[in-house]
């Protein structure tokens, strides 16, 4: 310890300790403010604004691993709250919604620099005025509901600081874009681009089909080996593997889990109200501004109008239906009343939060109490597919020890009676030499994977699937993949032949059409020469498709080049088709004024997100964005 001190307490490490402390609290400096950050728990991955001492970069705004952590999990969370399909966190990484995360939040700094540099204000009145008049926030009457609004907020993972800070930053943003001169596309500009985004054309449509171009010669032997020459690579044999395999699932071994009737009793008696079908009413409502108007559609009701008309002539209202409802889906102040009638009927007014309300009871549809003999099978069923995991997982590690002493797979399978199964010749799909599978499940793309990577007599490792199937391969035999003689592929050699020689024959068939119809012949007799038909198509735009007549893609390019009437020949794989243009409908902007106006805003909207981003780019050559790479790749760096 005196040793220390005294060290500590030299001038020379003093200076030493100064030297690393002001590199640390600068940064930047070469390997030693990298090494610092790197080590840091919350290191800081962007700098906005700033100035530059030498290597150094000092005061500015910075955004921290933790803070960009927790952006990305809320827009993860968003993403996959708005879509079917979910991904996971590496998925997100891959597809770059980090780097989307760190752009928000560079942007939002540079903003708020620049408007405060701008000095534009935002009163708290302004805000409460836009968020009042946002419907998403607005209740059934058509108001302000901030539970709605609390609620919504929940939902996407942002606090009501975090939300109203971005609202005063767009609301500046949007003074901002209007002050540089406002971003409205010129009438005839937004006219014209109407008029070509909206035209529609129809199509008259003739597959010219290679199976049925039947006058196709047999080829020579000179063509045989010109086009197996050409083509040699088409006709490789795919490496094939005879496997011994075992794969299991959760329900293969499901049945081993042991369970007794007391035991499901104990879970149905924990769990009946989950099996029980609760009572069901369907209610309408009237929800008026005052106790006088609910008083006086009673009172309307009872003197013998209907409830709809009742409603409309006491406040005006229209009436709410909200169907089929158990009790747990209302609020419970209209719950109450309306399920502790006897009968069908109505309530008295009910005071509510959102005003007054009157419901009518429709119809009751009575509850039922689950018997235990009614889901026994279907808890029996739960029991077994909750544990069957816990089981497999033993397995796995059970068959990973035997392997692990002996590397003998037929060994450690008789061992812990795993059965084993044999796949001859398969391919690396699983397919056998006809082309059907033979090896099938939800752990085959896995296993397959593992396989082909074995040498001939290996054994894989015990494998284990996202989903939690296991599986395990020997390659028992491998014959590797090569290119076959003439000889024996000429078989295929002949039929690829003969089907290219098929599509261009078809191809030359359907300009042939194309041309007599361009000198005036009629469709549908040329249609008849190739024994096809006349396909009329839905007008679509350049932006649509018709899939039922096969109008789709490239032909729908090719027909807005056609002049009415014309027609070309087009390939396709199948052979090929002639397309002709039947008639033009012509979009005015006019006559659909609505539609007019709904394109005018989505150009105006493009044109302001391209004003706002060369805005934030501007910014960003002014203030300037440090970035460090590494410390944004440690933070979100993919597991290997």
């Amino acid at each position: 310890m005196y040793s220390f001190r005294k060290i500590a307490g030299s001038i020379v490490l003093a200076l030493l300790l100064g030297v690393i402390l002001l590199a640390f609290v600068l940064g930047d400096v070469a390997g030693v403010g990298s090494a610092l950050r790197v080590a840091s728990s919350d290191p800081v991955i962007s700098r906005i604004g700033g100035w530059h001492l030498g290597p150094f970069t000092v005061g500015g705004t910075t955004i921290k691993g933790r803070e960009l952590q927790s952006q990305f999990e809320r827009e993860l969370d968003q993403l996959n709250s708005r879509s079917s399909v979910r991904l996971t966190r590496e998925q997100a990484i891959a597809l770059g919604l980090s780097s989307r995360a760190l752009r928000t939040l560079e942007q939002r700094i540079l903003l708020d620099h620049a408007i405060a540099d701008l000095g534009i204000v935002i009163s708290d009145a302004q805000l409460q005025q836009v968020i009042a008049q946002t419907p998403a926030f607005q209740g059934i009457d058509g108001k302000f509901d901030p539970v709605q609004y609390r609620r919504i907020l929940e939902s996407v993972r942002i606090s009501e600081r975090q939300y109203i800070a971005d609202l005063r930053r767009d609301t500046a943003l949007s003074q901002i874009l209007g002050i540089t001169g406002g971003v409205s596309m010129p009438k005839v500009i937004r006219d014209a681009l109407y008029r070509y985004r909206r035209e529609q054309r129809i199509a008259e449509i003739v597959e010219v089909e290679a199976a049925k171009m039947a006058d196709v010669p047999a080829p020579t032997a000179e063509q045989i080996k010109a086009y197996y020459d050409a083509n040699m690579k088409r006709f490789d044999l795919p490496e094939r593997r005879t496997l011994t395999y075992a794969a299991l699932t959760p329900e293969d071994v499901a049945g081993e889990v042991q369970v007794g009737e007391d035991q499901l009793r104990s879970i149905y008696n924990d769990r009946k109200g989950e099996f029980d079908r609760p009572e069901k009413r369907d209610i309408d409502q009237f929800l008026v501004n005052d106790e006088a108007q609910a008083k006086k559609i009673v009172e309307l009701v009872a003197s013998g109008k209907t409830f709809e008309d009742a409603g409309k002539e006491a406040a005006g209202k229209d009436i709410i239906k909200l169907g089929s409802v158990v009790r747990r889906d209302l609020p419970e102040d209209l719950a109450k009343p309306a399920f502790d009638l006897k009968a069908p009927g109505l309530t008295q007014p009910v005071k509510t939060g959102l005003g007054w309300l009157v419901a009518r009871v429709n119809k009751i549809e009575p509850g039922e109490a689950a018997t235990f003999e009614s889901v026994k099978a279907r808890l029996e069923q739960e029991y077994r597919a909750q544990l069957a995991p816990d089981i497999l997982a033993k397995r796995i590690g059970e068959l990973e020890k035997a392997l692990a002493r002996s590397d003998d797979l037929d060994a450690a399978a008789q061992q812990l009676n795993i059965t084993l199964r044999k796949a001859e010749d398969v391919d690396a799909d699983g397919r056998g030499p006809d082309g059907k599978p033979l090896i099938e499940g939800p752990w085959a793309p896995d296993l397959l994977t593992a396989a082909f990577r074995l040498k001939q007599g290996e054994v894989s490792g015990v494998g284990e699937t996202k989903a939690g199937h296991l599986y395990v391969a020997r390659a028992d035999k491998v014959t590797p993949s090569r290119t076959p003689t003439l000889d024996e592929a000429k078989d295929r050699v002949i039929a690829a032949w003969t089907a290219a020689e098929r599509t261009k024959l078809a191809l030359t068939r359907a300009k042939e059409i194309a041309d007599r119809v361009n000198a005036v012949a009629e469709l549908a007799q040329q249609a008849r020469t190739v024994r096809s038909e006349v396909k009329t198509s839905k007008p679509v735009t350049r932006v649509d498709s018709d899939p039922a007549t096969g109008l789709q893609g490239p032909l729908v390019a090719k027909l807005f080049e056609l002049a009415p009437g014309k027609a070309a020949a087009l390939p396709r794989n199948d052979g090929a088709v002639v397309l002709r243009l039947r008639e033009i409908v012509a979009a005015d902007p006019e006559t659909s004024p609505t539609d007019a106006d709904k394109l005018g805003k989505e150009l105006d909207s493009a044109a302001a997100n391209d004003l706002a981003t060369q805005f934030v780019a501007s910014l960003e050559r002014r203030y300037g964005v440090q970035r460090d790479a590494g410390a944004f790749a440690s933070l979100f760096r993919l597991e290997q």
